[in-house]
């Protein structure tokens, strides 16, 4: 698999773990419209039990347990230590977190009062277990006054006080925490401290290097023997298998659960049948110059050293001295029992949502005998997690549910009677294990009430001949399109394609900007006939689930690549969809004839273009891909003007290598979005030409853009942020480098007989799911 869908996977981890811990399903957020709206009845028909064999409701008695069907557990069902999406569904129905956030991933200040939003046309009003004070002082540091509602109670009973916090935060900041939280990373005053001095006994042994034990405190030449012969020897085959867990989990094996079949999903062909996780592993090694690299860009997850350390269990998860350490982190401050402040040396904007901390019960996680935070006691021993660890697979929280047990691929949650905004009145959730393409037979049969599949031409299919109406919403099944957290588009690189090599001159821009109007005009047509309703042209290089999109009714939003090499509008309201194809030609010839193309009118061609234009599709040489019909359009208008565009329909290798080493003229592909919309990472000139991180494959070097992006992340003002943001998008397309083309839907489905579709959310969105508001959700 490329490097950048592993750039993706870690990016969707990020998110999961955002999600738990401040956003929609983490058991403490909450919306209704600000003027309020009643809930219907509740009356039902069946039931189904932990095993999974249906049983007979009672006639007339109201319906109390719904049947979720999803994919594998990972069956880490821990707040500090789920990493799949699976696992973090049970995490965010059986735990509460700090903060809440709203249906654009923007985090809500005052959640114990309430914040209205407006979205889509429509005030929502959010509340959450707590709020945040963001403070910006005069010598650059930056305080988070963090304030917990006093009525919390967890599953048990027992009340939550910022102990609870405190621990959590202590937990996730340990220096032998290994999961999926980068809370420790932020400029938190006292951190390195902190978390300097101490390692984990399976990270000394890897620093220490293979080549000899020498005599130490740490470890013993046992340990150290262990650690390097599994590491050498079996460390690359356990590499091997996580990758062929993940392809399995999440359904990339139509052509089987053989490691083969799951490398050849993963792009590694014509292993044998018989094939060996170590065999898929040497595959992997022989594709790259080192092990190193290998592990690097192929890893599902986890690095070879994380993996020998699990495998090797609790002795080399613990932590041992090093050095000199902190007794605590100096800017994580108690304030009172409920409120505390978290002092960072410095500002940054991404750091709201990490102040979404878990609440998790002291008292069931770690051991109130060992907490005293004014002696720097915070609930269990410094280095050592195994007893946070040993409730991994059976949670506690306070969140909306309790967790009853994980058996027979089922995982059964009863409904909180303590949870802070009452007792849900789904009286139980079975989470069922089971495959994408089962979920809406599944519904329709009735042993499923609610999903989340994959959107796909089979799935709309199957919805539409269960309604009986050609439709998504009907008698069997109402059907919820969600726009996906992330958006396709079209890129050019302006160090390949430009005028007299001087990407950013006007010249060069307007070059582009021609091939930009060409791909724009056809978007409508290509990507409806691709996805049908699954799918939505978008106008600006920013995934529209996001809190800085621009939106329609914003001053100045236009179509991409709308304008002519003059300023004025290319299209007008009367245009058919041939006149629009012809204006959009009579604009591409103005852009080139700024880029100094000499046009002959009388035989309507440019008589001086030599070079060859490329882009690639990775359509796997079979033309699936949305972009294909999009290139090749255009292609066909710019043979007729005389300038040759080669569409190259290419293997996803093939594809990932030209961007990786920056050689790729144009190339459709795709961003997945996470919460915040800092754009360092993919548009700054510090990851152009191949420096930084290799991200910037447009080549984008522009001073302006910079600062603008360093000046989006200067400060908490979301409003600020947002115009900052738009400002950028304008010059990134001034630059003729991106052209957004779709916004993907995901779906989700409901039994339309079974659940009362009256009370699932309005406006679902990636950060506002089916359970966001789950405790007004109710069964007929």
């Amino acid at each position: 698999m490329s490097k950048l869908s592993k750039q993706l996977l870690a990016l969707v981890l990020a998110l999961a773990m955002l999600l738990s811990l401040a956003a929609c399903g983490g058991g403490n957020n909450s919306s209704a419209p600000a003027d309020g709206e009643g809930k219907a009845e509740q009356t039902g028909e069946a039931t189904q039990s932990a095993e999974g064999e249906a049983e007979p409701q009672a006639e007339g008695e109201a319906r109390a347990n719904m049947v979720y069907a999803t994919s594998t557990f990972g069956q880490k069902f821990s707040t500090f230590f789920a990493t799949t999406a699976y696992d973090m569904e049970v995490v965010d129905l059986t735990t509460g977190s700090l903060l809440a956030a709203d249906r654009g991933g923007a985090i809500v200040e005052k959640g114990i009062e309430g914040e209205s939003r407006e979205y889509n046309g429509t005030d929502y009003t959010y509340y959450g277990m707590g709020d945040v004070e963001i403070v910006q002082n005069d010598d650059g540091t930056v305080d988070y006054n963090l304030t917990m509602r006093d009525d919390i109670k967890f599953s048990d009973g027992e009340p939550a006080t910022i102990d609870d916090v405190i621990f959590s935060v202590y937990v996730l900041c340990d220096p032998t925490y290994d999961g999926s939280s980068t809370i420790y990373a932020l400029p938190i005053e006292g951190m390195e401290a902190y978390r300097g001095g101490m390692e984990s006994r399976g990270n000394a042994i890897f620093a220490a290097g293979p080549d000899g034990y020498t005599a130490n405190d740490g470890y013993t030449e046992e340990q150290y023997n262990a650690f390097w012969d599994f590491y050498n020897n079996n460390s690359g085959a356990a590499l091997a298998q996580e990758i062929v867990d993940y392809c399995i989990a999440n359904g990339y094996n139509a052509a089987g659960d053989s490691v083969a079949a799951c490398a050849a999903n993963w792009g590694f062909e014509g292993l044998a049948d018989d094939a060996t996780t170590q065999d898929f592993w040497d595959a992997i090694v022989a594709a790259y110059p080192s092990e190193e690299e290998a592990e690097a860009t192929e890893s599902a997850g986890s690095t070879r050293l994380q993996l020998t350390i699990a495998a090797l269990g609790a002795d080399y998860e613990t932590g041992i001295s090093t050095g000199e350490s902190a007794a605590n982190i100096s800017g994580i401050q108690k304030t009172g029992d409920y409120s505390m402040t978290v002092h960072m040396t410095q500002f940054n904007a991404k750091a709201i949502y990490d102040m979404g901390f878990p609440i998790a019960p002291l008292h069931y996680y770690g051991d109130p005998a060992a907490y005293d935070y004014d002696n720097n006691q915070f609930g269990f021993t410094k280095g050592d997690l195994s007893g946070v660890k040993s409730k991994n697979t059976q949670p506690l929280g306070c969140g909306p549910y309790v967790f009853d047990g994980y058996a027979n691929g089922v995982v059964t949650l009863s409904a909180n009677p303590y949870y802070f905004q009452g007792e849900p009145a789904v009286k139980t959730i079975l989470m069922q294990e089971s495959v994408d393409s089962d979920y809406v037979p599944g519904i329709v049969q009735g042993g499923f009430d609610l999903a989340v599949p994959s959107i796909n031409d089979e799935t709309v299919k199957a919805i539409q001949d269960a309604n009986g109406n050609g439709e998504l919403v009907g008698d069997a099944i109402t059907t919820y399109l969600i726009d996906y957290r992330g958006y396709g588009y079209l890129g050019i690189n302006a160090d390949l394609v430009n005028v007299n090599g001087e990407p950013g001159s006007d010249a060069s821009k307007a070059l582009r900007k021609g091939f930009m109007t060409l791909f724009s005009v056809y978007r409508d047509t290509v990507i409806n006939s691709y996805y049908g309703d699954r799918a939505a042209v978008i106008q600006y290089p920013i995934s529209n689930t996001s809190w800085a999109a621009p939106q329609p009714a914003d001053e100045g939003y236009q179509t991409a690549y709308s304008v002519d090499v003059d300023g004025n509008q290319i299209y007008d309201p009367s245009m058919n969809e041939e006149q629009r194809y012809e204006a959009a030609k009579a604009a591409a010839i103005g852009y080139f004839k700024a880029a100094g193309f000499t046009y002959d009118e009388a035989a309507g061609k440019f008589t001086d273009v030599t070079q060859t234009y490329e882009v690639m599709i990775p359509g796997q040489g079979q033309q699936d891909h949305p972009a294909y019909g999009v290139a090749v359009a255009a292609s066909e208008v710019l043979d007729s003007l005389g300038i040759k565009l080669q569409v190259n329909d290419v293997g996803t290798s093939v594809w990932n290598n030209a961007l990786e080493s920056n050689t790729a003229m144009m190339w459709a592909a795709a961003w997945q979005a996470t919460a915040d919309p800092d754009m360092t990472q993919v548009y700054s000139s510090a990851n152009a030409h191949g420096n930084g991180t290799n991200s910037n494959h447009y080549s984008v070097d522009d001073a302006e853009l910079d600062q603008l992006i360093v000046d989006g992340l200067s400060k908490s003002d979301l409003e600020f942020r947002k115009s900052v943001y738009k400002n950028a998008m304008e010059i990134i397309m001034d630059w003729g480098v991106e052209l957004p083309l779709y916004q993907r839907k995901d779906c989700t489905v409901v039994s339309t007989a079974r659940v009362n579709v009256d009370t699932m959310p309005k406006d679902m969105t990636p950060y506002w799911g089916w359970y966001a508001e789950i405790q007004s959700m109710e069964l007929q």
